[in-house]
């Protein structure tokens, strides 16, 4: 029972390390070539063009969306929220909301919300 207790608090443990350890809520750090994962529902945009018509949703599950920042776009208001435009790389495929599978290394232009935090951040 001893062993299963701590197997169970150093899993937890290293759980907390992985997803506490780099998140960002102050996105002003993000730079080029900054990596990072985002949890939630993103629109993605195969275009880099605001007004590109969205292509994908993703779906927000536990996988996350791993991504490389290629380019930073303006700051600005988008669907009520405050945030900034990203040009960014893929880095691990993922299922969106059509239910297709999209692989890694695809160029997408996402809308960043100052209010999502960033996970696993690294310059």
């Amino acid at each position: 029972m001893k062993k299963l207790l701590c197997l169970i608090f150093f899993s937890l443990s290293a759980l907390v390390y992985a997803f506490g350890s780099g998140t960002l809520d102050d996105h002003s750090k993000i730079s080029r070539l900054s990596s990072f994962m985002l949890m939630g529902e993103i629109d993605l945009r195969t275009e880099n063009d605001v007004s590109a018509p969205v292509k994908y949703k993703t779906l927000n599950h536990e996988g996350g969306m791993k991504i490389t920042v290629l380019e930073i776009g303006d700051r600005c208001e988008h669907d009520g929220k405050q945030g900034l435009w990203l040009w960014v790389l893929l880095t691990s495929p993922m299922w969106v909301d059509s239910g297709d599978w999209i692989e890694k290394y695809q160029k997408f232009l996402i809308f960043l919300p100052d209010e999502m935090p960033v996970f696993g951040f690294e310059e």
